[in-house]
């Protein structure tokens, strides 16, 4: 991960005052679970405190000691003999290695210690209290995508009421709702099975399959845009299935347009923009060319 994208990562997970003030409820065991889940990622550890100071420390400042010598010897005194400095300078750099070792420690210990993200997802869990933020759904197209990731090969799903690691298949359900409010919405569902490399995957049974229904509630970890889970009431909305593929270049828009991953105030979750609006329309006319008036699609993409 690039400095950039975990600065990304930390400040997704990071309670952000450009956030809007959001109804408080509380928390369903499994949004809770989840929050825990998350919160194990951001736990105090005295490995990632001291392993860097403990293994480098006792090595930085001799190095630095020697090169100065080195240098010192090239610039100005041409043929001096460094054994007998170096030797007589033993004591200071012992002193010097375990100041510079506990100071480092020190350094680390206090950041972690009073890092506002940490300290956050340390009590987060326990007070049970997730914010909601609701939409209302009129109807909805169902698109398609395979895209299995070998660096990310396994998801985290709830089941049997704990979260338990599958491995993923590759097809995701994308379900693009529009609200009452007249908003593209996105979902999207993720299905455990065995991967394949082409485009077009295998859908799961309908039983299996997301089926959204007319009243909304995205719960988020409070102050955060990070979703712990989806509270769905009402009865169900029109969903066309179009049963349409996503070729790389949409999926990848799409995800992005979506808002599910590392975006900010004032991007919502799920809420499509009003830039990308005209491309996800079309992208949703393109889709339903593919199928005929008794809604079933064609097979010929």
């Amino acid at each position: 991960m690039s400095d950039f994208s975990y600065t990304q990562y930390i400040r997704f997970r990071t309670p952000d005052s450009g956030i809007g003030p959001r109804e408080r409820v509380p928390m369903l065991p499994q949004e809770q679970a989840w929050a825990h889940d998350y919160a194990a990622h951001h736990r105090f550890n005295w490995i990632v405190v001291l392993m860097p100071p403990l293994c480098f420390g006792p090595l930085l400042p001799p190095i630095a000691f020697i090169l100065g010598l080195l240098l010192y010897r090239t610039l100005f005194a041409p043929g001096l003999d460094l054994d007998p400095i170096i030797d007589d300078s033993l004591g200071w750099l012992v002193a010097a290695v375990v100041l510079f070792t506990m100071a480092w420690a020190l350094r680390n210990t206090l950041r972690d210690k009073h890092d506002p993200t940490k300290r956050y997802w340390q009590s987060m869990p326990d007070q049970g209290v997730v914010e909601l933020e609701r939409h209302t759904l009129v109807s909805g197209f169902c698109l398609w995508s395979s895209d299995y990731d070998f660096d990310c090969n396994t998801l985290m799903l709830w089941v049997n009421d704990k979260i338990e690691r599958v491995q993923d298949s590759g097809v995701s359900q994308w379900i693009l709702a529009r609200t009452e409010a007249g908003h593209w919405l996105v979902l999207k569902e993720q299905f455990p099975g065995n991967f394949t490399y082409a485009r077009i995957g295998q859908t799961p049974a309908p039983s299996k399959q997301l089926q959204p229904r007319q009243h909304l509630a995205i719960a988020f970890a409070p102050g955060t845009q990070l979703p712990l889970g989806r509270r769905f009431d009402g009865a169900p909305i029109s969903l066309i299935d179009t049963s349409y593929w996503l070729a790389g270049d949409e999926l990848k828009r799409l995800a992005e347009a979506a808002h599910h991953w590392s975006f900010f105030p004032p991007e919502r979750y799920a809420v499509i923009n009003e830039q990308d609006a005209e491309w996800v329309q079309r992208l949703v006319a393109k889709a339903q060319a593919k199928v005929d008036p008794e809604g079933y699609a064609s097979k010929d993409d």
